[in-house]
């Protein structure tokens, strides 16, 4: 597979996906490439570079094994790819299938973001290091026998594995691609950071409730469940002891109250995997987010939140940020998304976030200053962009269910999807639409559509009553479709049951709330910094 032109890097799109090998974080992987290779206004010359970001090295094999997979049937078999082919030999031409295959290179990571120290290593590795891609893997995850297709070792006389990755045009491996692994690549910048990985909490539901609720409002009781159950202050163990296991799973996590006594202050289970480890991340690769592709240019990064539907106003307090007292952890780390992401331009949070965008004041980034001063000071920086996305409701593992309940909820989302919810997209590559367009969509594009900043939405992965997977702005407690409350009342659809519609007073208290969140998250941050050491 032929390297990208890295020393003209403009031509290329860096995104990075977190939780990348399963679910919706697989899916927007998958979405991206085929809305990459297929899209009209994607220059020809241009290339995509994937950064798959997993919990452990077996899960990143198989994730790149997977996508290399999905990569050639996209090039070589799908309906673009006939329609390509049919133009092609109408013209007198053949089409070559390796062409749009080799415009597409993924690269692996890994880290657990309720390890804060696998934080830092992973960011230091990518402002300061090289990455990247793995040999391909089997069916089941493991190393091919050396000298078989889709190994840099590959030899022609070695019998192929059936779930190998074939060089050869008419492979018949079920999952054919082409291309090895790459090594020794240094990142230019990050165009793109996904921050799609997260977990639940839930240890199960409370059943009469659940069934209750799914009988006299399906609707409600479906995108805005209230019968989910918490594993109520569930926290990280102890990080300057953390080690995760082998396989990158975990054991339970202690309850607070289980929690011995350390100098360490308590970090929330689900706040460290859905918000805090994320946000850490995100800081410390401000070195790459805010380099533009060109000297020219004036955008640079966009990092994109993933929230829900979910994030009601109902249980988040600002004095447990962490949800450590909250029936209802989850829901809450993602309205703290929408704090932060909906206000990080606004005037009155300048100051509280100007420190977290700033590359100088980030590790990473004093760091590599060290090592070439003199570079470090000759990169334009531009202050990278949030976004805010959510998938809607789908059928995702995140919740611990039999595979028998799993089916009778998918039925009941048809249902619902079919009397007139736009929420229901069910299949995780449908609830993509909304993360891939906003990864995709030009940067300038985007800011005139939020008005540099000033009319901040929350774009929602939504579908028609026939499933047909469309992107929508979605409506926030407080802030209303865009934080302006003159024309909040005007669209109705997909809105919660009593919703209020936005004041201006409520958009004035959810401004404030967000600099508070930004406040005290800047506070835990530096607050850890400390703790860890990380300087050292």
């Amino acid at each position: 597979m032929g390297l990208p032109p890295w020393e003209t890097s403009d031509s290329q799109l860096f995104a990075m996906i977190t939780g990348a090998n399963s679910g919706l974080g697989y899916s927007i992987a998958a979405r991206m490439i085929d809305e990459f290779i297929t899209g009209p206004s994607t220059p020809a010359n241009k290339h995509l570079v994937l950064i798959l970001c997993t919990r452990s090295p077996l899960k990143t094999r198989f994730t790149i094994s997977r996508l290399r997979g999905h990569l050639r049937i996209a090039a070589e078999s799908s309906a673009h790819a006939k329609k390509l082919r049919a133009k092609a030999k109408a013209e007198g031409r053949e089409y070559r299938w390796e062409t749009a295959v080799q415009r597409v290179h993924f690269l692996g990571v890994e880290v657990d973001l309720c390890d804060l120290k696998s934080v830092y290593r992973l960011a230091d590795q990518l402002v300061n290091g090289t990455v990247g891609s793995p040999d391909a893997t089997t069916m089941d995850g493991a190393k091919l026998p050396h000298g078989s297709p889709g190994t840099q070792s590959y030899s022609e006389g070695v019998q192929q594995d059936r779930w190998a990755l074939s060089q050869k045009p008419g492979s018949t491996g079920l999952l054919r691609a082409w291309g090895w692994g790459l090594s020794g690549i240094r990142l230019p910048r990050l165009d793109v950071i996904i921050l799609s990985a997260g977990i639940g909490g839930w240890t199960g539901l409370s059943w009469y409730e659940a069934v209750r609720e799914v009988l006299f409002n399906p609707v409600e009781a479906t995108t805005w469940p209230t019968y989910k159950l918490a594993n109520v202050g569930a926290v990280v163990r102890s990080q300057s002891k953390f080690k995760a296991s082998s396989s990158g799973e975990e054991a339970r996590q202690p309850l607070l109250s289980e929690k011995v006594e350390s100098t360490e202050p308590p970090l929330g289970e689900v706040f460290c995997a859905n918000v805090f480890g994320h946000y850490v991340l995100v800081h410390e690769l401000m070195p790459l987010l805010s380099r533009p592709s060109s000297p020219t240019s004036e955008s640079s990064g966009k990092i994109i939140w993933m929230s829900s539907v979910e994030a009601i106003a109902d249980h988040f307090s600002i004095n447990d940020i962490q949800g450590l007292k909250s029936l209802h952890p989850y829901e809450d780390t993602k309205r703290l998304m929408d704090y932060i992401s909906l206000t990080a331009d606004l005037p009155s949070t300048k100051r509280a976030v100007a420190s977290y965008f700033d590359p100088s004041k980030t590790v990473t980034g004093r760091k590599a200053a060290k090592i070439s001063q003199d570079d470090a000071e000759d990169l334009p920086v531009v202050k990278p962009k949030i976004y805010l996305t959510h998938p809607g409701i789908f059928a995702s593992e995140i919740l611990p269910l039999p595979a028998i309940l799993v089916a009778i909820y998918k039925l009941v989302f048809l249902f619902v999807r079919w009397i007139g919810s736009p929420w229901h997209p069910i299949d995780p590559y449908k609830a993509a639409v909304a993360p891939t367009w906003l990864a995709l969509t030009d940067n300038e594009i985007l800011e005139d559509m939020e008005d540099h900043g000033n009319k901040k939405a929350k774009w929602g992965s939504a579908t028609n009553t026939s499933g047909e997977e469309r992107v929508m702005q979605t409506e926030v407690e407080g802030w209303g479709w865009h934080g302006n409350v003159d024309d909040s009342g005007e669209k109705r659809i997909g809105r919660r049951r009593n919703a209020i519609d936005a004041t201006k007073e409520s958009r004035e208290d959810f401004e404030v709330m967000g600099g508070k969140c930004w406040k005290q998250l800047e506070d835990l941050r530096t607050t850890w910094e400390e703790v860890l050491g990380v300087e050292e």
